[in-house]
């Protein structure tokens, strides 16, 4: 589905380990006595990037989290693994400095992946060739990963190159269809192949890339039309379908059309009992999979665990052999 692709691109991007969202004030950093600790700065990282994405994107930050409480100890515990990854030159000190300097970011260059200098992948120890668990151990900035949570340190492509993921391509190119690509501005023609700025969609109707459409705006079906950042969504149950307010809903809650409003699972997990033929537009949300716990296309794992081998697994760069 268009949109399910379009979100989860903007979810990576805004809440991925390459970078930090962040806004407003962040704690001052630990005096004179010495660099914070992992856990402070973690304890920072966590305040701004969740105060961001509920800033630029608050129904990405429901969908991906739930509420704020969950969104900073699962940031936390992400950070908290990131710096445990052997031969790695990020130190609490320069997590701390992209907190403070993603702060006067735009929300526009947070969602395009135009992050701070502090914020960039910093070249690490590991060879090209060598195993990797996370890219801040590779010097090329790139761990390439095939299947679970280890891989090989590789460089990043140019235009044309072959990837598997964005972070395998050089800086301002994604990876669509095997290849990284340059994201299309305003008006340029699109398809799976050839994706839009994050802060655009490709429409259905002109294969361009155009800006996401306000509520109430006939969005005719096209799932990818609205702009779920500030929380619309394309109402395809609707006999009219148009962008409407979008309500997110935790396991046990009712999903579909609720109380009038369109609402969708935590995670985008699959809405149980809602169909078509028969036509019945209210489910309910299944439980997100825990860590160490079954998941699957219609139950995700709530990040920084993905789903690997059938099971939610938190990353765990240091048991990756070098």
């Amino acid at each position: 589905m268009r949109m399910r692709r379009n979100l989860a691109s903007l979810l990576l991007v805004i809440a991925g380990g390459a970078g930090l969202a962040a806004c407003g004030s962040v704690a001052p950093q630990k005096d004179a006595g010495g660099p914070p600790t992992v856990d402070e700065a973690c304890g920072q990282f966590a305040s701004t990037l969740c105060s961001r994405l509920n800033s630029c994107a608050p129904s990405v930050a429901q969908v991906l989290y739930g509420d704020s409480a969950t969104c900073m100890t699962r940031v936390a515990l992400g950070c908290k693994r990131d710096m445990e990854a052997p031969d790695t030159n990020q130190t609490t000190t320069g997590m701390v400095a992209c907190a403070n300097d993603a702060a006067n970011a735009t929300c526009d260059d947070l969602i395009t992946n135009n992050f701070p200098a502090s914020c960039q992948i910093k070249p690490g120890e590991r060879l090209n060739g060598e195993g990797c668990g996370s890219s801040w151990q590779c010097m090329s900035t790139h761990c390439e990963k095939t299947s679970g949570d280890c891989g090989v340190c590789a460089p990043q492509s140019g235009a044309g190159g072959a990837c598997t993921v964005n972070e395998g391509c050089t800086h301002g190119l994604v990876c669509a269809a095997g290849k990284c690509v340059t994201p299309g501005a305003l008006g340029a023609a699109c398809s799976d192949m050839a994706p839009c700025l994050a802060t655009l969609y490709c429409s259905a109707v002109s294969n361009t890339c155009a800006t996401p459409l306000s509520l109430a705006s006939p969005c005719k079906g096209d799932n990818g039309a609205c702009d779920f950042k500030t929380g619309a969504m394309c109402n395809f149950l609707s006999d009219m379908p148009k962008c409407e307010m979008v309500n997110v809903a935790k396991g046990g809650d009712a999903c579909g059309i609720v109380n009038g409003t369109l609402t969708v699972c935590i995670e985008f997990n699959t809405c149980n009992g809602i169909s078509l033929v028969p036509l019945q537009t209210m489910g309910t949300c299944p439980n997100t999979a825990g860590d160490g716990q079954a998941c699957s296309d219609a139950q995700h794992c709530l990040p920084p665990a993905n789903c690997v081998g059938g099971l939610c697994r938190l990353p765990s760069s240091a048991s990756c052999a070098k």
